[in-house]
């Protein structure tokens, strides 16, 4: 018989014993996720616009050298 061996669920359990698991489902727990996710999505425009206009000047560059 095959025993399946999950050291994530191990840990899972572990901090749920030791009462380290908190839900986050009150109003201010839901506003914080939704606030730090508009700061994320806006950081990962401004990688892709940096990286687009990147890759475009390094593109010129080889052109024109």
């Amino acid at each position: 018989m095959i025993t399946k061996i999950s050291r994530t669920e191990a840990i899972r359990a572990k901090i749920k014993q030791e009462g380290k698991v908190t839900p986050l489902d009150k109003a201010s727990h839901i506003s914080a996720i939704t606030t730090m996710n508009q700061q994320l999505e806006a950081v990962r425009r401004e990688y892709q616009v940096k990286d687009r206009n990147s890759q475009i000047t390094a593109a010129t560059v080889i052109l024109t050298a």
